[in-house]
């Protein structure tokens, strides 16, 4: 005879229902064909009043003796309480309800829990009616009598309801966790929901609250339904020989090993105790599908668990007691009493995983690389690095971490005074602190320090986020064969670039630096794109004290946008140019990008000149254009003094006053000056004047002819005034000389 629990009590002959919920399912049950209302009762409890709507249930979609055990008709009690967690939850009131997937815990003796939804109640209830509460409630009849609720690509189920307790353990390697030398100091950091506990090693040599950890694999297990948590260790052993596994033999033996080197009841402390690690192969469909590892702790020291199994041989002299060899096992049964508090052992974070939640690709992460400056910009793109755990990295930078750093810095004040790379190697080292530190040098990217050159040296990638015109020029003229990146904000903050040399570094940092120039002076984009917006601020007493007013939620913005895309483009083997630009209004980016051409170098004398292929058919276009008549004009570009070098950017067009032929042209000043004072203006006075160029007629040689001689010792001597060199490019149809004095 089938026999069901009571739930409440009676609501009398007229019940009245205090919560909204409850009339509405008394209405829609009384109007939903396949359910006959029966009555309604009530249970007042420290959390409020829960009312029950008792109902019969059966919409003739049960087939008769199903896999699930599911009746055609079930009697079951809704509860309604709006207090708690989940406010309306369906209890089955047969007894022998089986226990299936998909259920909510409840405690022995007591009606089993439906699982209806598999989402918070949050996002339930803001859809919820009666009805559709119904029509879920025989969705979850009907699939779970066929055992269909649990979809196949779906992850099992846990093995036992959730414990009100949850423990993190410390980010150290599986192996470290089962050292013998390894103690955990177990601190509560939190309780509003469930207790939360943290284990953290413990080094200072203190015994208070001490728990010594033990590691056990048991036999694999494939449970068809979820289990209250158990109690003590014997009703864990009882549930795993439920599901053909066992926790006695591995618990004794790892017991047996712990205590091998002897133990002495006087030196065990009372507030010592022993945590489990049960290490749970799951099986689905007879195969291991996936390793679960429960947590376990116990209020006992080690040798007074050993002697509830009675492994433990009469002490010495020295009042050492050792485990004793038993044929057959130990006999003892104390151990299965002893109380235990479960625990959902939650892992600190490690990279692998990191680089699995942050949809990193870990074939693109697991690269060296040196970042060179870690300021307000540098020192966000390395947080955000750690953090998605891309990239090995050595910080480089020379600079303290100063009072007004903070405001941009992902530092805080108690760092102040302290080198930015060591900083943030602390800082990231916390992360996860399992994986292996940052590298830090306190010492500038360019300086002649053997500990930066070994890091160049064994780096696949070098980030400059120095954010200065020299590093990266310099940086450009090493052969390593380190593939380098530039990264910066504009003085606005407005604006990111990323420049990135191609793999072969054929297209190297000072070159694309000239054709991003190109770039800004040819493109609409440019007219504001260096622009200072907000000024800068002193920050100190020193002339170079000087810093540029920027909110800290552009690093943020741009940091991120820097980091993703420079992530995108670097595992590709050709250089970039890149500009993003962040609209002050709208809050909309925009994207802008230079076309990379090839890159030439020539040596001159003493100085190196550096130009592409897309300057010179900007030239030979100008020059195919005015033939048959000679053509010419200014060339701008970057001269670096200290490296004898001349980036040759772009040219301005001839002046209307110049004189033009078939055999001769002499460029005109017509608008020199307001076109000049546009580019300084447009490059932050970075691109100049370096000299000129002029065509030849078809079939002319590039060799200066006794006009091209007279014209360019004209401009040596009117550019040795400021003490530059001066250069003269001319271009034929089928050659181009450059010269430099």
């Amino acid at each position: 005879m089938t026999s069901f629990y009571a739930v409440g009590d009676p609501m009398g002959d007229q019940p009245e229902s205090i919560h909204a919920c409850t009339r509405a399912l008394v209405k829609a049950c009384k109007g939903a064909s396949g359910v006959e209302f029966l009555e309604l009762r009530q249970e007042a409890e420290a959390g409020g009043v829960t009312e029950y709507v008792v109902i019969e249930a059966g919409d003739g979609t049960i087939t008769r003796a199903n896999p699930g055990g599911i009746h055609r008709v079930e009697t079951l009690a809704i509860a309604v309480n709006p207090r708690l967690r989940v406010p309306v939850t369906v209890h089955a009131l047969r007894t022998d309800f089986p226990a299936l997937s998909h259920l909510h815990g409840s405690a022995p003796g007591t009606p089993k829990i439906l699982c209806l939804y598999d989402v918070e109640w949050s996002g339930v209830e803001r859809i919820w009616t009666a009805e559709r509460f119904l029509e879920r409630l025989f969705w979850w009849l009907r699939e779970s009598s066929e055992l269909r609720l649990h979809r196949e690509d779906q992850p099992l189920e846990q093995m036992f309801y959730a414990s009100p307790f949850q423990l993190i353990l410390p980010a150290i390697t599986p192996a470290q966790l089962a050292s013998d030398d390894c103690k955990l100091h177990v601190l509560m950091t939190d309780k509003s929901d469930k207790v939360t506990l943290r284990a953290v090693m413990d080094s200072s040599g203190a015994t208070q609250s001490n728990y010594r950890l033990l590691n056990i694999m048991v036999p694999p297990v494939e449970p068809t339904s979820v289990a209250m948590f158990p109690l003590n260790l014997g009703e864990l052993h009882d549930q795993l020989v439920a599901w053909g596994s066992e926790l006695s033999a591995q618990l004794s033996n790892a017991v047996r090993e712990a205590a091998s080197g002897g133990l002495s009841r006087a030196a065990q402390n009372e507030n010592q105790g022993i945590l489990i690690l049960a290490w749970v192969p799951r099986l689905r469909n007879g195969e291991v599908d996936r390793m679960d590892v429960k947590g376990y702790m116990l209020e006992i020291n080690l040798f007074d668990l050993a002697a509830s199994f009675e492994m433990l041989a009469p002490p010495n002299a020295d009042g050492v007691c050792y485990p004793a060899v038993q044929l057959g096992g130990y006999t003892g049964e104390t151990w299965k009493g002893l109380g235990l508090r479960p625990v959902e052992v939650r892992s600190s974070l490690n990279a692998t995983f990191a680089r699995d939640l942050s949809a990193v690709d870990p074939g693109t992460a697991t690269f060296k690389g040196v970042l060179a400056g870690v300021g307000a910009l540098g020192g966000m793109l390395a947080d955000i690095w750690a953090r998605l755990a891309w990239g090995t990295w050595t910080y480089v930078d020379p600079d303290l971490l100063l009072p007004h750093n903070v405001v941009r810095h992902v530092a805080n004040d108690r760092f102040i005074g302290l080198r930015k790379a060591d900083v943030l190697r602390r800082m990231v080292g916390q992360i996860y602190p399992g994986e292996p530190v940052p590298a830090a040098i306190c010492d500038g990217i360019l300086a002649d320090d053997p500990r930066i050159n070994e890091a160049i040296e064994h780096a696949d990638l070098l980030i400059d986020a120095t954010t200065t015109l020299a590093v990266p020029r310099d940086l450009a003229r090493r052969d390593h064969s380190t593939r380098m990146a530039s990264v910066f904000l504009t003085p606005s903050g407005m604006s990111n670039v990323i420049l990135l040399e191609d793999s072969a570094r054929l297209q190297r940092l000072d070159a694309l630096e000239g054709q991003y120039y190109r770039a800004i002076l040819n493109s609409p984009w440019g007219e504001t794109h260096l622009v200072n917006h907000l000024g800068d601020r002193w920050v100190g007493g020193g002339c170079r004290d000087i810093s540029f007013r920027m909110s800290n939620e552009n690093i943020h913005v741009h940091a991120g946008l820097i980091s993703r895309r420079l992530r995108k483009v670097v595992t590709g083997a050709e250089a970039k140019i890149m500009i993003s630009a962040l609209d002050d209004e709208s809050g909309s980016v925009g994207s802008h990008g230079a076309l990379v051409h090839p890159v030439t170098c020539a040596t001159i004398g003493e100085w190196s000149v550096t130009y592409d292929s897309g300057l010179i058919d900007k030239i030979k276009a100008q020059r195919l254009a005015a033939l048959p008549n000679e053509t010419g004009g200014s060339i701008l570009g970057i001269t670096d003094l200290k490296t004898k070098a001349i980036v040759l950017v772009d040219t301005l067009p001839p002046p209307p006053d110049s004189e033009s032929s078939p055999t001769h042209f002499i460029r005109g000043k017509e608008g020199q000056l307001e076109a000049l004072r546009k580019v300084h203006d447009l490059t932050a006075g970075t691109v100049d004047y370096v000299g000129d160029w002029h065509s030849h007629p078809n079939g002319c040689s590039v060799k200066q002819s006794a006009d091209d001689l007279a014209l360019f010792a004209t401009l040596v001597s009117r550019m040795q005034i400021e003490g530059l060199p001066a250069l003269m490019l001319i271009v034929s149809d089928a050659d181009l000389g450059i010269y430099v004095r």
